[in-house]
């Protein structure tokens, strides 16, 4: 999702992101930065067990975060990440996947400011083409600079 202008973006609109490979790394100094220790994430034998999983997860937060770096916006134009709403991890992200970001321009609303709302919807997917995380995205994108007040 490279952002232009809110006049550029249409609703329909899709992209695709680079990937990225979760990793142990990223699991265990995700647990440190946040102090998620969680043994789902962090405990092999615990996470073995779980019927559901059978194996360690990555956090639902370092999916996200992961995502939001993976996804490419232009500075001029994207001025602020707005919001996530319908967040839902609806499959298990584990060490190895590698992951992508599949966006779709769901909403475009111009406000007074010179701004405008752009909400997208989000979907990180793994190698498989599974769904690992969805939710609808909100931007704070700019106009093009001299067709409304840039503030």
């Amino acid at each position: 999702m490279i952002t232009t202008y809110l006049d550029d973006i249409a609703v329909g609109d899709t992209s695709t992101s680079r990937r990225r490979t979760i990793t142990e790394t990223d699991l265990v100094q995700f647990s440190m930065f946040s102090g998620d220790w969680h043994p789902m994430h962090t405990v092999v034998p615990y996470a073995e067990a779980d019927p559901r999983f059978g194996g360690r997860i990555a956090h639902g937060a370092l999916v996200l975060s992961v995502a939001l770096g993976l996804v490419e916006f232009w500075p001029p134009a994207m001025r602020a990440f707005y919001g996530v709403d319908r967040l839902r991890f609806v499959n298990p992200t584990r060490i190895g996947d590698t992951v992508h970001v599949e966006t779709e321009v769901l909403a475009v609303r111009p406000r007074a400011d010179g701004h405008g709302v752009v909400t997208y919807r989000f979907a990180v997917v793994d190698e498989e083409g599974r769904e690992l995380c969805v939710a609808e995205l909100l931007a704070l994108v700019a106009n093009r600079p001299g067709e409304a007040d840039d503030g």
